[in-house]
């Protein structure tokens, strides 16, 4: 069993700027992401960070806002985060691109759990949500996933499903609940639409929405409790705020900054992925040990410790720059430039791998 102490680290980080898919209320579904030039975190820079982060990190998000599965050499990677033992490493995909073979190297790879975007119980409204996708397609994956395991006599990766509740879809929760249990699910995550700036659909529902995302809260609670599955998201009407308090009456406050490294693509390190500032440095340049122990770093923990944002992310102020353009950070995020650096190191590992 791996050694764990010494880890306090929670790790996000996206492995490339791409997705497959035009999710309407997703920064994809904006016309100008079309238009931007794609790439993958080099390999190099992905080892980089896996030899100086990985052996901190308790909890291991190989992807957050991108696919993962379009990264050319995704099954590699998946062999080096093995060699980490990081205790709890995750996978988010929208599964249209699970395939035997990357099922199989996951499973190897012993991933704790992957979770699967899954907005719709028909192929009507899934594929209205999530559109590039096709429901049987991705039903199809996840019942082979549970297969494999089976036949692999595995209990991992276990399996995660979110769903994002809207007009759209929420007519057919009862039937979504019904299709999530016979996929064997071991979590759950439903939440509503978080807007993100420029997508076609930004989830501004009317008061009647709002009452029956009231009552898809206790179906969920009921329909967890009946088939024990972990609850894993918070849901709730997007006007509400989270709130959480110590042992003694205190409100419970974000530590992010001390105990979270979100990396974007092009190696820049921040407290979290949804951050809209200037962060503490990047792994293509610096090493960890540098950004974590920036100036800038210090200056972001020092604001956290007078301002005491607490746990809400979707009502935090502080991740938002006061000054911040009417652009969109999740578009800001994709226009990013790949990794200039060792081009020459690249270009050998990628004959090597070739050759393998």
């Amino acid at each position: 069993m791996a050694d764990d102490s010494g880890r306090f680290l929670n790790v996000f980080m996206d492995q490339n700027n791409k997705c497959n898919l035009r999710c309407i209320m997703c920064g994809f579904s904006d016309p100008r992401a079309r238009r931007i030039r794609k790439y993958d975190m080099p390999f190099w820079l992905f080892e980089r960070i896996a030899k100086e982060v990985f052996p901190s990190a308790k909890y291991l998000a190989l992807s957050c806002l991108t696919e993962p599965l379009m990264t050319r050499d995704f099954a590699e990677r998946l062999d080096l985060v093995k060699t980490y033992a990081v205790p709890f490493t995750e996978v988010v995909t929208n599964g249209t691109l699970l395939t035997e073979p990357i099922i199989v190297r996951m499973i190897d790879a012993r991933i704790s759990r992957l979770a699967i975007s899954l907005d719709g119980a028909s192929p009507k409204v899934y594929e209205s949500i999530r559109q590039g996708a096709k429901f049987d397609r991705v039903i199809g994956n996840v019942r082979r996933l549970n297969s494999i395991k089976k036949e692999k006599q595995s209990d991992l990766p276990r399996l995660r499903i979110n769903h994002v509740l809207s007009a759209v879809n929420i007519g057919e929760f009862d039937a979504f609940l019904g299709l999530a249990a016979s996929l064997e699910v071991h979590a759950i995550d439903v939440r509503t639409v978080l807007p993100c700036q420029n997508a076609r659909y930004q989830g501004r529902e009317d008061d009647s929405f709002f009452r029956g995302v009231e009552q898809a809260r206790d179906k969920l609670r009921l329909w967890t409790q009946e088939n024990g599955v972990e609850d894993v998201g918070y849901l709730r009407r997007p006007d509400e705020v989270f709130q959480l308090r110590d042992q003694s009456g205190e409100k419970v406050t974000c530590r992010r900054p001390w105990d979270t490294a979100a990396i974007h693509p092009n190696g820049d390190v921040f407290p979290c992925i949804t951050w809209h500032r200037r962060g503490g440095g990047n792994m293509a340049r610096h090493s960890f040990e540098a950004v974590w122990n920036s100036p800038a770093y210090e200056a972001i923990r020092k604001e956290f410790e007078e301002r005491k944002p607490e746990i809400d992310c979707l009502y935090c102020t502080i991740r938002k720059a006061e000054d911040e353009d009417k652009d969109d950070w999740f578009l800001a995020m994709l226009k990013k430039r790949r990794p200039s650096g060792r081009k020459w190191r690249a270009v050998i590992e990628s004959i090597g791998r070739m050759f393998k």
